[in-house]
């Protein structure tokens, strides 16, 4: 599982830098599918709550040392400039972690960041969708389990950020770099444009 899951990531990432020097459609990577968890107020959310319109979506933890405050800036500098830009963008972070982030943790996390919540929803529920959602529906690497005294938690997961259609189909992952923030903006832009 693992392999395949990195061996559709690394054809993927190959797309994503193929497609920067022209105009060609986003490729269509398969379907996110459904998951039923609950969104930082504790209300049930499933994918349909995003039908029809794009969002972004990335997985994190709010006891991550490292990566995740650095992803959850990144997010907030793509919403914020998705806003100057006039577009409309959703804003999804799953929990790796979920026994410990609670909607309430959830929330306060939030709140510390700084983030918008408007059009940024946080998830928490069920361990095993989680992973089944990382790793079957968004084709991320999650593995490990939550232990407080190795590095990460134990923890692994992807920092990719992973831009899905109003139709639920992964269309590209994106580095948290000013340039890929750059590639996924204009992709959104591309993909809220109507059809030729």
């Amino acid at each position: 599982m693992k392999r395949r899951t990195l061996l559709l990531l690394a054809l993927t990432l190959g797309a994503t830098a193929c497609r920067r020097g022209g105009a060609a459609p986003l490729p269509e990577l398969g379907p996110v599918g459904d998951f039923s968890l609950v969104d930082q107020e504790g209300r049930p959310v499933t994918a349909a709550r995003f039908a029809g319109k794009p969002y972004v979506a990335a997985f994190m933890f709010t006891r991550c040392p490292s990566v995740c405050p650095r992803m959850t800036a990144r997010m907030k500098q793509v919403q914020a400039r998705a806003r100057d830009r006039g577009q409309t963008l959703q804003l999804v972070s799953f929990s790796v972690d979920p026994e410990h982030d609670t909607p309430a943790v959830l929330r306060q996390y939030a709140a510390d960041h700084g983030v918008e919540l408007s059009h940024w929803t946080f998830l928490t529920g069920d361990a095993a969708q989680i992973k089944r959602a990382a790793l079957e529906g968004f084709k991320l690497a999650l593995e490990g389990q939550v232990d407080p005294s190795k590095d990460h938690f134990g923890l692994l997961h992807s920092s990719f950020l992973v831009l899905v259609d109003g139709a639920g189909r992964l269309r590209g992952y994106y580095r948290t770099t000013d340039d890929t923030i750059d590639q996924l903006l204009s992709d959104l832009e591309r993909l809220e444009r109507p059809a030729q």
